[in-house]
C-alpha cells in the first residue's frame, strides 16, 4: 500500500447503468461533499432507461465522473472478441460525443471482463476499468481489475461468501468478509445501515480505501435511500475532503498502485 493511503480513509463511489435515478443520487453525493463515478451505457439491452445527453452533460458540469458501461450494456465474455472491442470502443466515442470532454473511465457490465476485457481495456487506452469484486480496502493492484468494498444491496451472507471465492479468496478480503457478513434476524435494511455506518472504521483499519457502488434504480426498488444517506453520512464524516475522489483519481497517482505508475 503506498504511503499516501495510510494518513487517512480515501473515499471513492461508483454507479452503474445510467439510469435516470442517477441524478438523484447525484444530489445526495452533493449534500454530502462525496465524488462519485457514473458508468453509463448508451442503451440498456434489458429495458431499462438510460440518462439523455442533456442529463449527463449535467452530472459532469458538477463535477462527477461519466464512464463508459459498453454501448448497449452488453456482458462481455457473452460477445466475440471483436463485438466486446465495438461495444467498447463505440460506447466510450458516444459518450465523448454527448459530453465533449474525454472519457477515460470503464466499469465491466456485470462485473466480468471476460476473456479479454482487460485487454482491451488496455488497448483502448482507459486509465481504469473497474469490477464488481468487493470486500476490497485497498486501491487494488491493478487499475484496469479495480476492486470494490460494498454494493448498497442487502445481501445475504452467502452471496458475499460467492464474490470472496469467485475473486480468488484472501486472507485481507476474508477480514472483510467477517466484518460485512452479518448474519441474524432483523429488518435487511436494519442489518444493511450497521454495516455501512461501520465500514469507515473498518476501512482505516485493513487497507484505507472505502469504495461504494450500486444501482440508483436497484436503491430505489429495494427503498434503500435512507440507508444510503446514513452511510455517505458516515463515510464523509471520517474522510477529509481532499480524500473524496472519483474513480479515475484513484487510479491515477499519488494513489494508484506501484505496479501501475
Amino acid at each position: 500500500m503506498a504511503e499516501s493511503l495510510r494518513s487517512a480513509p480515501v473515499l471513492t463511489t461508483s454507479w452503474d447503468d445510467g439510469h435516470p435515478l442517477d441524478l438523484k443520487l447525484a444530489e445526495m453525493l452533493a449534500r454530502h461533499g462525496v465524488s462519485g463515478s457514473f458508468y453509463v451505457p448508451v442503451r440498456n439491452r434489458s429495458g431499462r432507461p438510460v440518462m439523455a445527453a442533456a442529463e449527463l452533460r449535467q452530472l459532469a458540469a458538477a463535477g462527477f465522473e461519466i464512464g463508459s458501461h459498453t454501448l448497449d450494456h452488453c456482458r462481455l465474455p457473452q460477445l466475440p472478441r471483436d463485438e466486446a472491442r465495438r461495444q467498447m470502443a463505440d460506447g466510450r466515442a458516444a459518450l465523448e460525443d454527448m459530453l465533449g470532454q474525454p472519457v477515460t473511465g470503464f466499469c465491466f457490465p456485470g462485473g466480468r471482463m471476460g476473456r479479454w476485457g482487460k485487454a482491451l481495456a488496455q488497448e483502448l487506452g482507459f486509465s481504469h476499468a473497474r469490477t464488481t469484486q468487493m470486500l476490497c480496502f485497498d486501491v487494488g493492484a491493478d487499475p484496469l481489475a479495480m476492486p470494490t468494498t460494498a454494493q448498497i444491496y442487502p445481501h445475504r451472507s452467502a452471496a458475499l461468501w460467492r464474490n470472496w471465492l469467485r475473486h480468488g479468496g484472501g486472507l485481507g478480503r476474508l477480514k472483510a468478509l467477517r466484518a460485512l457478513a452479518v448474519t441474524g434476524h432483523g429488518n435487511p435494511a436494519d442489518r444493511l445501515t450497521d454495516i455501512l455506518t461501520a465500514l469507515p472504521d473498518h476501512a482505516a483499519r485493513l487497507g484505507g480505501v472505502l469504495h461504494l457502488w450500486g444501482h440508483s434504480w436497484e436503491i430505489e426498488a429495494h427503498g434503500l435511500w435512507p440507508v444510503l444517506d446514513r452511510a455517505l453520512a458516515a463515510a464523509a464524516a471520517a474522510t477529509p475532503p481532499e480524500r473524496r475522489l472519483t474513480n479515475h483519481a484513484l487510479a491515477c497517482p499519488p494513489f494508484a498502485p506501484e505496479s501501475a505508475r
